[in-house]
């Protein structure tokens, strides 16, 4: 199957490295399945493809929540058919140290980071064991390969992506699914900008350098990257 016959669901996709993703894929000529909380962000994003010939449908779901996650996945496959990737985007950092944490604070990133990729991974996997094949593609992060001051606990829940990676790829590689892990270093996307705005970002990576990540892991040429991960730092 070539990139252009794939249908790609990419959660996170209205903004930042999921927006760039989708734009990436959307060039390849995948048929898009966008989702994210928000449906006004969401159909920008689809507008932005679609006027550039690309093939996107959106769907509004919060990851985290496996009620909303089941539904969005039943849509999508009556939508397109099948699902041959899941990009498993959703995340977000929290700088604070260890002590200071406070439970809803853990409870926020175990919430967005990991329960959101174990939600929609049980989602799809039916569907792509089904139809004899897929892949995974979780959007961890440089703190999910090595410790970082004041990242505890987002270093703990992306160990947590890389380590489910690892695992899931073994169970499921008899049912030719592959799962692979993309950890980023720091990214310039719009978001940071604003927020930090005094820092300088021009050694950081692009959006667009994760987008192509995806891509490689996606193509042929990253048939061998079963249960590994891709670092980008």
């Amino acid at each position: 199957m070539g990139l252009a016959d794939k249908v790609v669901l990419i959660t996170g996709a209205s903004e930042g490295i999921g927006k760039s993703i989708a734009f990436r894929l959307a060039q390849e000529g995948c048929s898009l399945a966008l989702v994210a909380r928000t449906s006004a962000n969401l159909r920008e994003t689809q507008l932005k493809i679609r006027a550039e010939n690309g093939k996107a449908d959106f769907f509004p779901a919060d990851v985290s929540r496996p009620d909303q996650v089941k539904e969005m996945v039943q849509q999508v496959v009556n939508r397109f058919g099948r699902i041959d990737v899941l990009v498993n985007n959703v995340g977000k950092g929290l700088r604070k140290p260890f002590m200071d944490l406070t439970d809803e604070d853990w409870q926020f990133l175990v919430n967005v980071n990991l329960t959101s990729v174990v939600n929609c991974s049980k989602a799809v996997l039916p569907q792509m064991r089904e139809q004899g094949g897929g892949q995974i593609i979780n959007i961890a992060s440089k703190s999910g390969r090595v410790g970082e001051v004041e990242f505890v606990g987002y270093c703990a829940v992306k160990h947590g992506v890389v380590g489910l990676t690892r695992a899931l790829a073994l169970e499921e590689a008899p049912h030719h699914i592959r799962v692979v892990a993309i950890c980023p270093g720091p990214v310039s996307t719009d978001g940071m900008k604003r927020n930090l705005a005094h820092v300088d970002m021009s050694d950081w990576l692009t959006p667009e350098d994760v987008a192509d990540a995806v891509l490689f892991a996606i193509s042929d040429a990253g048939r061998s990257m079963q249960g590994k991960t891709i670092d980008l730092f």
